[in-house]
């Protein structure tokens, strides 16, 4: 999977580490696509996450490289701005990434050692790697090191071998040795990291409850309310006649001692009294939805029109005697709480530019640089532990960061692969965000008589909207993610530096998609036909030309395909949303032909043909529609006799 730095924002990113194999030359340069290179760096950079390459290595790396190079190189376009907004990201980023290499890459893989002690010891020792011809130095390092290792420490492993002697396979043996110091050596790292930083996390100042009530007054603030008199009934309109809006207290409690259903307040004129906003009324009254949006900015003496319970059948019709605003809580009030709140950590303030790590006496990171991190990545509630937490855990990243300089890793090819790879990344999402695409209308209606037999049965499309979104917003979004892509790349101007890679042309353009659907098609291949024209359906359902051709071939697809539920559901959705288009006339026969012949679901068939008959009384589909509306009608009689006279003539 491509290296993604957001992911290091969980704490137990610190100690997670992992090491895999490289391939390649990592200076060569493989393209360059408009203003945006890439290197044989970032294509070892994916084998090292374990991206498998295939047969087709210039799909690989359009899917994977080019064709994020030129969607980066359209979005700085499109959007200048973002040029900016990475360079700003990339500082939080920065020290992640230097953190990553230097746990991943030179402690888990390197074991420590540099580069240059590692490749002196294989250009010295290649027929140890025999095995590994055709491999090369960064495909191989973190077996030189292994062995280097071990050769380091002979001693050891010999006395390591013969406490774990025979029959134990020798090969198994020496990775368990070389493991274990591995573990031995991240934690010791680990330690030394949390032990003697290399930089300086300040302690928070103490706040006293009086400080922290002057800072934080919008949040002792009280309910805001109202002081109200009601009659309750079961009938909204027999309340509503009880009197105009315009009536008096004392007029309003007569009728509540009169009229109203809930003797508690009745007996004493229909007083309810002061009720907190939002919160559920006294006497069992219970909550109220549509009251406090009914009461706002009323003046006293409006009563409101009956207005429903959440629970029962239950109206009521208040009377407002006067609004209560808010007020600030006295401090002698809420003291307790606060200090209670403070010690145990629930509670804390830190001014925004309260240095809480710093460097030689430099300010490295403040109050609000933490609160921006976890506003962009985390989202977490901020206690004074998890503040603690996430304050320890930029300390560690600091130090790694720091440590990594040391040992010129921020020179290294691992750096600048998952940097640009990061970058990518980053703009991409951004980009994604700012483009904001919406499903057309015209995806969701496909959607909806698609599944009009389960997921839409009984509902109007406006109900079915949630759910159709939560349904296919992810692939929608991907395939037009594709598409942006595949334009890109198109349109940019491409430099490819290996000759022996053949170049990917990218799919996910109309024309191509149209052509491959027809291809496979013609060719028989009509499950992968289907596939072309989904993705037509989906990348370009902005294009309502392009969407009806999908939705109609599709059907027509799944209908030679025996897919009968999917082509009749197929033919519903499309003569539904476009029923002045030419194919209308065939999609709604094909439906009734289907229900009636292949599913049996004849009253639907017969409810189906009749209206084609009404819609189409010229159709030369005509005295087709008919003769299955009469062999519905006759229960299957005329289909029998038909099928007598075919086997007596012949």
């Amino acid at each position: 999977m491509k290296a993604k730095l957001l992911a290091l924002a969980s704490l137990a990113s610190l100690f997670v580490l992992n090491g895999c194999n490289c391939i390649g030359d990592k200076d060569t340069i493989l393209a360059r696509i408009d203003k945006e290179n890439v290197y044989q760096e970032d294509y070892q950079l994916l084998l090292k996450n374990g991206e498998e390459v295939g047969k087709d290595k210039g799909k690989f790396l359009y899917d994977n490289l080019y064709s994020r190079a030129a969607l980066t190189s359209r979005a700085l376009s499109e959007y200048p701005e973002l040029k900016q907004e990475w360079e700003d990201a990339y500082k939080d980023l920065e020290p992640r990434i230097l953190t990553m290499v230097y746990q991943r890459f030179y402690v888990m893989e390197c074991l420590m050692y540099s580069d240059e002690d590692l490749r002196r010891y294989y250009d010295a020792n290649k027929s140890l790697f025999a095995e590994d011809s055709v491999s090369d130095y960064y495909a191989l390092r973190k077996k030189i090191a292994e062995s280097y290792y071990i050769f380091k420490n002979q001693e050891q492993w010999n006395a390591y071998l013969k406490e774990h002697a025979a029959p134990t396979d020798t090969m198994a043996l020496r990775g368990r040795f070389v493991e274990t110091y591995r573990q031995q050596l991240r934690d010791s790292v680990s330690k030394q990291v949390e032990e003697h930083r290399l930089v300086v996390v300040n302690e928070i100042p103490k706040v006293d409850a009086r400080a922290y009530y002057e800072r934080h007054k919008d949040s002792y603030m009280t309910v805001p309310g109202y002081v109200v008199y009601h009659i309750q009934g079961s009938n909204p309109d027999s309340l509503a006649k009880l009197f105009e809006e315009n009536v008096s207290l004392d007029q309003f409690k007569q009728l509540a001692v009169a009229s109203s259903q809930n003797a508690k307040t009745a007996a004493d004129s229909g007083y309810v009294g002061f009720v907190k906003q939002d919160f559920a009324l006294p006497y069992g009254i219970g909550i109220v939805p549509e009251l406090a949006a009914t009461l706002e900015g009323k003046k006293p003496g409006f009563v409101t029109p009956a207005l429903k319970a959440s629970q029962g059948n239950v109206y009521h019709r208040f009377y407002l005697v006067s609004q209560e605003p808010s007020k600030l809580k006295p401090f002698e009030r809420v003291q307790t709480s606060i200090e209670n709140g403070l010690n145990a950590g629930e509670l804390f303030d830190v001014d925004s530019s309260f240095v809480l790590i710093s460097k030689n006496g430099n300010p490295l990171f403040t109050e609000k640089d933490l609160l921006r991190y976890n506003q962009e990545y985390g989202r977490m509630r901020l206690n004074k532990a998890m503040h603690d937490r996430l304050t320890s855990m930029w300390a560690g990243i600091f130090t790694y960061a720091e440590l990594a300089v040391q040992a010129r890793l921020n020179h290294s090819w691992e750096f600048r692969a998952i940097a640009r790879d990061t970058r990518w990344d980053y703009i991409l999402k951004q980009y994604s965000s700012k483009k904001n695409d919406s499903i057309p209308e015209n995806l969701y209606k496909y959607e909806y008589y698609m599944g009009y037999r389960l997921q839409s049965f009984g509902k109007n499309l406006e109900d079915c909207i949630p759910e159709i979104q939560s349904r296919i917003s992810m692939n929608f979004k991907k395939k037009q993610n594709a598409r942006r892509a595949a334009e890109a790349y198109s349109s940019a101007t491409v430099h490819l530096y290996n000759p022996e890679v053949v170049e990917y042309k990218p799919e996910m353009l109309a024309d191509v998609l149209l052509k491959e659907a027809d291809s496979l098609y013609k060719a028989d291949n009509r499950t992968a036909a289907l596939e072309k024209y989904r993705d037509l359906q989906v990348a370009y359902a902005d294009v309502d030309s392009l969407l009806e051709k999908a939705t109609y071939e599709m059907a027509l697809i799944q209908s030679e395909n025996n897919e009968s539920k999917q082509a009749e559901a197929g033919y519903y959705a499309y003569y539904s949303i476009w029923p002045e288009k030419p194919n209308a006339e065939k999609a709604m026969f094909s439906r009734g032909f289907i229900l009636n012949e292949e599913l049996g679901m004849n009253t639907r068939a017969q409810v189906v043909l009749e209206e084609f008959l009404k819609k189409y009384p010229n159709s030369e589909l005509k005295e087709s529609a008919q003769w299955l509306v009469d062999n519905i009608k006759s229960n299957g009689k005329l289909a029998d006799e038909l099928m007598k006279k075919i086997e007596a003539e012949e």
